[in-house]
């Protein structure tokens, strides 16, 4: 049995939705074991995270930075021997291990771009190494079809990864736990889907399937679709119009 242990820092209201996705992946695998915890559960029930990191092949952790439990973390996954960090401390993220793909590497045939950023991973100074993170982040993933497939895979991999848990929802983190446990666990799931896209920005209403990119797009279809209906309640009284703003995956996990 292949174990994944994913905790989610920040984050404490998805982990159920994280749970249905671990769900999902298992569904498909039954060699496959995935434990989901949010960084509460290592104060609440620290035996429990312990015991379940101590037999652990991959460790992913997200939006983890408080500093009692970041240094917890990094005494008992140092030696598991796949670990994903992504948006925490430093000091965890620090501990990113994907086959031969490690932060601060700059392995050789990379792109100048993709060597300038993962230079200021070496550097000494706190705030460059989170901003060449962050903008590794950013660009990575546009740059991957110039990384060489064969030379540097572990970090083609790893941005692919990222790829998955970046787009949100419960079928990429699923998708994402089968990429890493087919690739480095030695599991078969057969065809994996690419990532569901979600745009960064968008407008939704609960009687369109799927996201306006532009204020434009919404109004046009909003104007030919929303009937009068809609918008009188039972006693013939005009109804309130309430807008939301919502952070991405706020809106992508909770509905």
């Amino acid at each position: 049995m292949k174990r994944i242990v994913l905790i989610a820092g920040f984050e404490s209201f998805n982990a159920n939705l994280y749970r249905q996705a671990a769900s999902m992946a298992m569904g498909r695998c039954e060699k496959l074991e995935i434990m989901v915890f949010s960084d509460r559960d290592i104060t609440a029930d620290p035996v429990k995270v312990e015991t379940a990191l101590q037999s652990a092949d991959v460790f992913f952790g997200s939006l983890i930075f408080d500093y009692d439990q970041v240094i917890w973390l990094r005494e008992r996954v140092k030696d598991i021997p796949i670990r994903l960090v992504f948006e925490s401390a430093l000091e965890l993220m620090s501990l990113t291990q994907l086959g031969k793909f490690a932060i601060g590497d700059q392995p050789k045939g990379m792109p100048k771009p993709v060597k300038f950023i993962l230079s200021k991973f070496g550097n000494d100074k706190e705030e460059d190494k989170l901003a060449g993170y962050i903008s590794f982040l950013k660009t990575g993933p546009k740059l991957l079809k110039y990384i060489p497939g064969k030379k540097v895979q572990d970090l083609r991999n790893w941005l692919i990864i990222y790829g998955y848990w970046n787009a949100g929802g419960t079928e990429n983190v699923a998708f994402m736990c089968w990429t890493l446990a087919e690739k480095y666990l030695g599991l078969t799931f057969g065809e994996i889907p690419q990532p569901i896209e979600t745009p960064n920005m968008g407008l939704l209403h609960p009687e369109y399937q799927g996201y306006f990119t532009s204020p434009k797009d919404y109004l046009n279809w909003y104007q030919n679709h929303v009937v009068e209906a809609f918008l009188v309640g039972a006693n013939g009284d005009a109804l309130q119009l309430i807008g939301s703003l919502l952070y991405r995956k706020h809106r992508h996990y909770q509905t």
